[in-house]
């Protein structure tokens, strides 16, 4: 049977660029001393929505990512601020990345993206949303609004032209509900 490792300090908190690395130490259960650098705060928390056009569209921020150095379309989102709530950061996302103003909000719940990361993802299915103004954008982001049909959009996270494939998966049978109406 797994068990959880035990967390030792000294925790080390090392800032690179706007990046944070957490070096975190751990007792396993053999009773070995293992070291890892985790990414992002502790307790950060991100947001993003599945957000639906009134004629169901999927609403995608299509932009660069430097790390694979590709052009991905993504979920609108981002952070969610200290002390804000998570379904107030994320129809503040979609209304600054797109310019869209949140219709109907179901919360999907949350996840972990990577084993080496601090932050946790919740995840919306947003629909009827309109257009109430052009994006507002940050000084990073470089963002193209496109409306994609549903079949298109999966098709996007199954053939890695999306960087949030699991917010879409966890999304996937509402999707294919909207589809299956029209």
């Amino acid at each position: 049977m797994v068990k959880a490792w035990k967390r030792i300090e000294p925790t080390k908190v090392t800032k690179v660029g706007w990046r944070t690395i957490v070096t975190k130490k751990f007792i396993d259960a053999r009773g070995d001393e293992l070291t890892f650098d985790t990414m992002d705060v502790e307790g950060r928390e991100y947001a993003g929505a599945i957000a639906i056009t009134e004629d169901n569209k999927v609403i995608v921020a299509r932009q660069f990512r430097p790390g694979p150095e590709k052009i991905f379309d993504e979920i609108p989102g981002g952070f969610v601020d200290p002390g804000e709530d998570a379904q107030a950061a994320v129809c503040r996302e979609l209304l600054e990345e797109t310019g869209y103003r949140a219709g109907d909000v179901a919360n999907l719940g949350f996840y972990h993206k990577d084993c080496y990361i601090n932050a946790k993802w919740h995840v919306f299915f947003i629909t009827g949303c309109k257009k109430v103004q052009e994006p507002q954008m940050g000084h990073t982001e470089d963002i193209e609004v496109r409306l994609l049909p549903i079949d298109e959009f999966i098709e996007g996270a199954k053939h890695n032209n999306m960087t949030d494939g699991t917010m879409v998966l966890m999304a996937y049978d509402k999707l294919l509900g909207l589809k299956n109406k029209a």
